[in-house]
């Protein structure tokens, strides 16, 4: 077994993530959710709906990755899709359901016990910092390192 305190940031951020990943996805699972599906549906229920162009940029994927998560969601049931006419909502838009709310709620019950409810708030906001770093730092093309003194 390697000492993980000899491993670079990059695998502890991602060995760390796929543990806790795998964890709620197992859970998830058994819903018929994920994590990507779970994301979605916050955003659609907080916001509104919205254009799949829009949703995917604030989920931070590409559309034709939405595309196809949508296309399940929407067989599913989760999510509702919007075309022109209908009420004040943009072409191809997206809602949340009735049933992906009821799916929502029950998430969100399941994520408040389990491993990643537990994250100490420092450890929160650190990751919160390096997210914000890493991004403003793709954002204007600097090729440098978040955190980096």
């Amino acid at each position: 077994m390697q000492n993980e305190g000899n491993w670079e940031a990059i695998r502890l951020l991602s060995t760390a993530a796929r543990m806790l990943r795998r964890e709620m996805d197992n859970s998830l699972r058994a819903m018929g959710l994920t994590q990507e599906r779970v994301t979605a549906l916050k955003v659609l229920r907080d916001a509104g709906p919205m254009r799949r162009a829009e949703l995917a940029r604030r989920l931070r994927v590409t559309a034709q990755t939405l595309g196809t998560t949508l296309v399940s969601m929407r067989e599913q049931g989760l999510v509702k899709e919007l075309g022109e006419g209908a009420g004040d909502a943009p072409r191809r838009a997206v809602e949340i359901s009735e049933h992906g709310r009821v799916a929502l709620d029950n998430a969100i019950k399941l994520e408040g016990q389990s491993l990643t409810a537990e994250l100490r708030p420092a450890l929160r906001k650190e990751l919160i910092t390096l997210i914000t770093e890493l991004e403003s730092n793709r954002q204007y093309g600097i090729a440098g390192t978040a955190g980096a003194s």
